[in-house]
């Protein structure tokens, strides 16, 4: 059967660090920032790692009705090949249930979304299923993540690369995936966009691009009953690399404007998010100051910008709105020796930023989801190689609340636990999208 579950929530795939938490606050207090990260930003309450003994990880995260939080990403350490993977967390992050879902080949899930029964969907990609490359995949689970359906998306006889990376429930029940095909359109990729039933049956599915590659990172329904979507597009922009891109849709995908910004060097964005006037998205630059790779786009209703800002980091992958009105973004950072470690950026409705923290160890760490929780703490997910059971592990933080916010000239300071030239690679399937 397609999309076959297996339960793989044991002992060793869901650990604590307590013992590296405490090592963090003493090593904080001899090196004098204790003072700089208690002013300006939240400090760290716990770290779970999920996994086991090969490569895991975390690509999105949201809260839950009941107080926890569910993750979506992908596992070598059940199965054959890799797995689209699941994990249930309560509050404190400790594992309710984890499962695994696929075949032979490779299969991930990049975004989760708990849905209006109490169960879960979840977009990603599978060649699991696929006589030729991968396809997209949307999978529906209950809230115990057992399996009610999955359809796959792409070739008919055979599949050039098709995959998602977002997906929303919309107002009619259905739901409205985003991704990329190169199974058909215009280009070598073009953005893709499948309108489904409640069932995953198709109703629609639309591609958008060029010659190039142009992708779709993140999906939403607006208060019109149409879709904007963020991405990225080689075909449209300044020319030389890639373009951030945005695009807006009637509520049958027929496209009613977009928008592209960038310069001259590859330029991408990751997630939008609606505002009452406008949009705000996320995206990573390497137009601008060589270390502020980090963008932030604040733009108005027909996508013309209203303000930018960028910030110190490597790159970026997800954007949420705060309770103060503000953002919280998560990404990674680089040191010049090449190892990585989870960024957190928060910046205030304007784009200033308040805070940011550098979270991670001696292996390498990104940073792949953050959003605000409702009791106003900060969560971030990711991939972690220096925690764990294994060589990467689909790993969650929670930091407290927001203490005293202003702006801190120590707020990039790295709060490490090693020094940064030991790192562990991470695999390259993990770290590639961002």
């Amino acid at each position: 059967m397609k999309g076959m579950d297996r339960f793989i929530c044991q002992t060793p795939l869901c650990s604590s660090e307590t013992a590296f938490r405490a090592l963090f606050f003493s090593l904080l207090l001899l090196l004098g920032v204790y003072g700089a990260l208690a002013a300006g930003a939240p400090s760290e309450q716990w770290n779970q790692t999920f996994g086991g003994g090969y490569g895991d990880g975390a690509w999105c995260l949201q809260e839950t009705d009941d107080g926890g939080f569910i993750l979506a990403g992908n596992t070598a350490s059940r199965g054959e090949g890799s797995d689209l993977f699941l994990v249930k967390a309560d509050e404190s992050g400790n594992c309710t249930w984890s499962r695994a879902y696929g075949g032979s080949g490779e299969d991930v899930g990049y975004f989760v979304q708990q849905t209006d029964d109490g169960g879960y969907v979840v977009v990603g990609s599978s060649n699991s299923y696929a006589m030729g490359e991968e396809l997209l995949w949307l999978v529906k689970v209950d809230e115990n993540g057992s399996l009610i359906w999955d359809r796959t998306f792409g070739g008919f006889v055979s599949s050039a690369g098709d995959g998602g990376w977002s997906v929303e429930q919309t107002t009619d029940g259905g739901y409205i995936a985003a991704g990329y095909t190169q199974s058909s359109g215009a280009g070598r990729k073009d953005l893709w966009l499948i309108k489904t039933d409640a069932m995953g049956g198709m109703i629609w599915e639309k591609s958008y691009g060029g010659p190039e590659d142009d992708v779709g990172m993140s999906v939403l329904q607006n208060g019109d009953g149409g879709y904007v979507v963020a991405g990225r597009t080689a075909s449209f922009g300044e020319g030389g690399g890639d373009d951030i891109w945005l695009l807006k849709t009637d509520s049958l995908g027929e496209e009613m404007w977009n928008q592209t910004y960038g310069g001259r060097g590859d330029d991408a964005g990751f997630q939008v998010v609606e505002e009452e006037d406008g949009y705000a998205l996320v995206a990573r630059t390497e137009s601008g100051e060589v270390d502020k790779r980090v963008l932030l786009i604040r733009v108005d209703q027909e996508g013309e910008i209203l303000w930018e800002n960028s910030y110190l980091g490597g790159s970026v992958a997800s954007l949420q709105p705060t309770y103060d009105g503000g953002y919280i973004m998560a990404g990674r950072i680089d040191s010049n020796e090449g190892k990585k470690d989870a960024l957190a950026i928060k910046a205030d409705s304007e784009g200033v930023e308040q805070w940011s923290i550098r979270l991670g160890g001696r292996g390498d760490d990104i940073g792949t989801y953050a959003l605000q929780s409702r009791d106003g703490s900060f969560l971030l997910a990711g991939i972690t190689g220096s925690f764990g059971q294994g060589r990467e592990d689909a790993w969650l933080v929670k930091l407290g609340a927001n203490a005293a916010i202003e702006r801190h000239p120590q707020s990039n300071l790295s709060f490490s636990l090693y020094p940064l030239s030991s790192a562990v690679p991470l695999n390259s399937r993990s770290i590639n999208p961002i």
